[in-house]
């Protein structure tokens, strides 16, 4: 007898002990099934904060190239966690945004151009989440932190661009310019060299849809849609095109717009306008000369093409025009001809007021002022304007971060080369972009 009571007693001892070690363990897994909760908890509300600090970071670069940098804060800080809809769990408890100014040395966009002065910007944001198993453990709460870099693109705008680029053909863009160099290491013409930029400016512009057109100035004598085999005849004077005729007789239209000009992601050299910019073995469009500079009815017709595309969208596209010249106008009255004759001696005054007209509309309008080292301070050649080809150019665009120029002094991250210019441009037509983590 003594023998069964003596394992009865053994096998209670080690059910007792079973019981503790369950008891133990089961006290072990809930801790670590709790503690789970609040790391998730805690995960969650992480991946909020920084989709909220990347919100703010891309709306706050929206506004870097083309506003102050007061603006830049102030809807970076709209889109921060904790403001409208774009909150935390409720109980979490939200510090206010840091939002900084960047000056990127490797961004695309310079700083020095910028209206903000700031190419990119950061926004740092805290959070203090609440736990709720861990106070056992002596954590009442936790700290978390989200930082978001974004590098600055041109703006806030549809996402469909209507581009219209103005080139002069007058004769001087025959002229070596010994600061472009070609794929041989020898210098380019003027136009070559525009060309050249122009075909950067396309190449660039990756979004699907948008649409590209190409005018010349001076006029041509006929309307034409570019080709290899095309032939160039001057229209007699510039009052052979009226105002905003776009697609009859004598034109500025060289190419019309279209959203062909890339394919696979590279410029489609069987496209009208890659051709006119001497793509695929074609040499292109010509400065044939013929008519001096003077491009007013230029940029209107260039208006009226792109009201006429862009009222057939839906929603209606930006409207852009990007206008390339050395900003001096030095067309005769017979040049000019008898519908504009009465603008001698103040085609620059002249030129101004039709963008300021445009811009009005919604137009975007960026300058490049090609003077090829020439003369800054000379004024335009009208005989009596007190306008300078920089001066002019300066007006025409859109606003500061809009002028470029190789030679002025006052334009757009100072003085550029045409390929740097027009590469800017396109990345102002683009949207901000995140940066990686130790990307810049």
């Amino acid at each position: 007898m003594s023998r069964i009571s003596d394992r009865q007693q053994t096998m209670g001892h080690q059910r007792g002990s079973v019981i503790i070690l369950v008891t133990l363990s089961m006290s072990v897994l809930l801790s670590f099934i709790a503690l789970s909760i609040d790391a998730g908890y805690v995960l969650y509300n992480q991946k909020r904060l920084q989709a909220a600090t990347d919100a703010a970071a891309l709306a706050g670069a929206a506004d870097l190239w083309n506003s102050p940098f007061a603006t830049a804060q102030t809807n970076a800080a709209a889109y921060s966690a904790g403001q409208g809809k774009n909150t935390l769990s409720s109980n979490v408890t939200v510090s206010p945004a840091s939002i900084t100014g960047l000056q990127l040395v490797n961004a695309q966009l310079p700083a020095a151009g910028a209206v903000s002065k700031f190419n990119g910007i950061q926004v740092v944001q805290q959070a203090t989440v609440p736990l709720y198993f861990a106070k056992i453990l002596g954590f009442a709460s936790m700290q978390i932190t989200a930082t978001s870099k974004a590098v600055a693109g041109g703006g806030a705008v549809p996402t469909k661009y209507n581009v219209m680029i103005l080139l002069d053909t007058t004769g001087s863009m025959n002229t070596t310019d010994t600061n472009c160099l070609g794929a041989n290491n020898k210098p380019m013409t003027r136009l070559q060299c525009a060309q050249q930029a122009a075909i950067t400016l396309i190449n660039n512009l990756t979004n699907a849809g948008d649409n590209v057109g190409l005018m010349t100035y001076p006029p041509l004598a006929t309307n034409t849609n570019f080709s290899c085999n095309s032939k160039q005849s001057i229209a007699s004077s510039y009052s052979a095109v009226a105002q905003g005729v776009v697609t009859s007789g004598a034109t500025y239209q060289v190419s019309g717009l279209s959203s062909g000009f890339l394919k696979n992601g590279q410029v489609n050299t069987t496209s009208s306008i890659a051709q006119a910019l001497g793509a695929g073995g074609c040499s292109g469009i010509q400065a044939i000369g013929g008519l001096g500079t003077y491009f007013t009815q230029a940029i209107f017709s260039a208006q009226a093409a792109l009201l006429s595309m862009s009222q057939s969208q839906s929603p209606p596209g930006q409207n852009v025009i990007v206008l390339m010249s050395d900003g001096d106008e030095s067309s005769s009255q017979s040049q000019l001809g008898n519908t504009y004759k009465s603008q001698y001696g103040s085609e620059c005054k002249t030129s101004v007021t039709a963008a300021n007209t445009v811009k009005q509309t919604g137009t975007q309008i960026y300058s490049v002022a090609y003077i090829g080292g020439g003369s800054t301070s000379a004024p335009c050649s009208d005989g009596s304007s007190d306008l300078t080809p920089c001066n002019t150019m300066q007006q025409i665009a859109t606003g500061p971060s809009y002028f470029f120029s190789d030679t002025c002094p006052n334009a757009a991250g100072g003085s550029v080369n045409l390929n740097t210019a027009f590469k800017t441009i396109s990345y102002a037509l683009t949207k901000p972009r995140l940066i990686p983590p130790n990307a810049m």
